[in-house]
């Protein structure tokens, strides 16, 4: 016979007390209920004979941005409630009270100080919970659509940490049990740590978009021309963290590596990789009201060869590549050859974009 488990708290009113239940999902099965929440332990109906626990969730390998030659990938949801989510997957009996529809799904996630950025509600959402340092990030809404949910928060997640300058996140698992789908991040840095980083970040984006003479411009391709050149100005490539890249050194293992993937490394340190660059620029091209997003990729030949990243911004209905990483090659002679380049100009011939700095079934918004 197997043993129901402790009840670690009291009984939550409204919910089935704790004991054998039907089996949800198998008519001939008995699933015991612990009071909040369906556990592992199954029996036969008829004989009472027990089950091993039932394997209830996936845990897979931490996913995190793949390792790049001199680059690296800088690749949230009020709690639903017990009630809710048990509802939600079918996991109550019938006669439990359920919530109305509307009171499941997404929401706007938690409050943060700091902007987001996404392609869909569900990359805004889960970016809100990495800036905010959640420790779980529930997306159980998303189990309702009949696709692989795991795929579906791997993609929303890999856009969500490339888009984000504000969240520094290295890795995430995606746990699925009956009840709930969770997001589980690795954050590279303590609260504290966190929050000081995105304090000074903005501190320093803030003034350089105070500049009298940046708000005097109105002609977009300007305002792009100056935003470029102010992240020219704030810092030089950190061969270094490429170096250590390069070893294998990862930005959960090495300061230095986190920090060159950082709009920090470009506004504070004053030294990054194209990662840094790329993201230094999205803030500032946001903040001045230009679209802008983060592409990640490779390239082939040019300035460097291997992963790279860069950046589109919107103007006149055509997304522009502006590469300040590349026009900052050499420090003594900062260009503007990567500036507001056209999609199809050769010089652009030796990179092509990857599939982790948006969502798939987006990709088409920026081309």
């Amino acid at each position: 016979m197997t043993t129901p488990p402790t009840e670690p708290r009291d009984h939550v009113p409204g919910l089935p007390p704790p004991g054998w239940l039907r089996d949800p999902n198998r008519a001939d099965l008995e699933r015991y209920w612990n009071g909040w929440d369906w556990t592992g332990l199954t029996r036969d109906r008829v004989t009472e004979s027990g089950f091993p626990p039932v394997m209830t969730s996936t845990d897979p390998v931490s996913r995190r941005p793949p390792l790049i030659r001199g680059w690296i990938v800088a690749l949230g949801f009020a709690t639903v409630g017990v009630v809710g989510a048990a509802a939600y997957t079918g996991f109550l009996p019938a006669w439990v009270p359920q919530p109305a529809a509307t009171d499941l799904g997404a929401t706007s996630g938690p409050e943060v100080a700091y902007p987001v950025f996404g392609s869909d509600d569900t990359v805004t959402y889960l970016a809100r919970g990495l800036v905010a340092q959640q420790e779980s990030i529930d997306v159980t809404w998303l189990a309702s659509g009949g696709t692989d949910v795991v795929a579906e928060v791997d993609d929303a997640m890999e856009e969500a940490q490339a888009q984000n300058p504000y969240a520094f996140v290295s890795g995430w698992r995606v746990r699925v049990s009956p009840l709930r789908t969770q997001v589980l991040p690795d954050y590279i840095y303590p609260n504290d740590e966190a929050e000081q980083r995105r304090v000074e970040i903005a501190r320093a984006v803030a003034g350089i978009l105070a500049n009298p003479a940046l708000n005097a411009l109105t002609d977009p391709r300007e305002t792009v021309g100056a935003l470029h050149d102010a992240v020219l100005r704030a810092a030089t490539y950190d061969g270094g963290a490429s170096a250590a890249i390069d070893a294998g050194d990862r930005p959960e293992t090495s300061a230095l590596v986190a920090q060159s993937q950082e709009a920090y490394g470009i506004f504070v340190a004053g030294s990054a990789v194209c990662n840094g660059y790329a993201q230094a620029f999205q803030l500032l091209a946001e903040g001045s009201g230009i679209a802008s997003v983060v592409v990640t990729g490779d390239a082939n030949g040019g300035v460097t060869t291997g992963a790279h990243a860069w950046n589109r911004v919107l103007i006149d209905g055509e997304w522009l590549v502006v590469d300040t990483t590349w026009d900052d090659a050499d420090d003594a002679r900062p260009s503007r050859d990567f500036l507001l380049v056209a999609a199809t100009d050769p010089l652009l011939r030796t990179r092509a974009a990857n599939d982790y700095w948006v969502v798939d079934a987006n990709v088409g918004m920026f081309q």
